[in-house]
C-alpha cells in the first residue's frame, strides 16, 4: 500500500465550518435551528462578559460610595472598621459610676457622671454630678460634687454645690461647706456653712459651729458650737 494512502487513512478528517447559506438551501428549518444555536453560543459569552463588566462597576461605585461616607463622617478612607469602633468608644460617656463594696480605689477619682460608691477610696472624690455614699463607703479625702447623698465615713472636707444629705448612718469627721441646702440624720464633726437652708432631724449631732441663712432644728438633734445667721444682703455683699 502506498505511504501517502496510509497516511491519509490514519489522519482524522478535517471539519468543514458551518455553510448557514447553503444549509438554508437544502433545509430551512434546519438552518434556523443552527442559526439560533450560535446566537445563543455567541450571546451567552457576551453575557457572561456583560454581567462580569457590571459587578466591576457595582462594586467600584459601592466602595466610592463607602469612601464618601467614611470623608463625611470625618474619618480617613483608609481607617478600618475596627479604628472607628475605637475612637467612638473613647467618645461614649458612661451614664453611671460605680464603685462596689469591697474595692478599694488608692489614689484620687474623678467623675463627669453621677456616681455611687460602696468601696474605699483613699484619696479625693470630685465628681460632676450626682455622689451617693453607702453605707460601706469609706473616703479619706475630700470630697467635691454636685449634689451628695451620705450615709458613709467622710474623712476629708466636703462641699456640695447645691444640696448634701447625710444620712443617719453617715458621718463627716471635717468641714462641709453646701450651696443651697443641708439635710443632716447623722453625724458631723466639723464646721457646717452654707447660703441657704440647714435642717437637723432629730438624729442629728452636729459638733461645730454653723452659718446658715436658715435654720430648722427638730426635738432630739444635738448641736454644739456657734451659730451664725446670715441674710441675704450680707451674703451678697460677702
Amino acid at each position: 500500500m502506498p505511504q501517502d494512502d496510509q497516511h491519509d487513512r490514519q489522519m482524522p478528517p478535517k471539519k468543514k465550518p458551518l455553510d448557514l447559506e447553503l444549509e438554508a438551501k437544502r433545509d430551512p428549518e434546519t438552518a434556523r435551528s443552527l442559526e439560533e444555536l450560535e446566537r445563543a453560543r455567541s450571546g451567552g459569552l457576551m453575557g457572561r462578559f456583560n454581567t462580569a463588566l457590571r459587578d466591576v462597576l457595582q462594586t467600584s461605585r459601592g466602595g466610592e460610595r463607602t469612601r464618601h461616607a467614611v470623608e463625611e463622617a470625618g474619618e480617613s478612607p483608609h481607617v478600618t472598621a475596627d479604628d472607628l469602633a475605637i475612637r467612638r468608644a473613647k467618645h461614649v460617656s458612661t451614664t453611671r459610676m460605680v464603685v462596689p463594696e469591697g474595692v478599694i480605689i488608692n489614689g484620687s477619682m474623678t467623675s463627669g457622671s453621677e456616681t455611687e460608691i460602696n468601696g474605699r477610696i483613699d484619696g479625693d472624690v470630685n465628681v460632676d454630678g450626682r455622689l451617693y455614699l453607702g453605707p460601706s463607703a469609706l473616703v479619706s479625702g475630700n470630697v467635691r460634687a454636685t449634689d451628695c447623698q451620705i450615709e458613709g465615713l467622710v474623712e476629708g472636707k466636703v462641699e456640695c454645690s447645691q444640696s448634701i444629705e447625710l444620712g443617719e448612718s453617715g458621718r463627716l469627721n471635717a468641714d462641709v461647706v453646701v450651696g443651697k441646702r443641708v439635710t443632716l440624720a447623722g453625724h458631723v464633726f466639723g464646721n457646717i456653712s452654707t447660703s441657704g437652708v440647714l435642717y437637723l432631724g432629730a438624729s442629728a449631732k452636729v459638733k461645730g459651729n454653723i452659718q446658715t441663712r436658715r435654720l430648722n432644728i427638730e426635738e432630739g438633734a444635738t448641736f454644739n458650737g456657734h451659730c451664725l445667721m446670715r441674710s441675704k444682703a450680707q451674703d451678697r455683699a460677702s
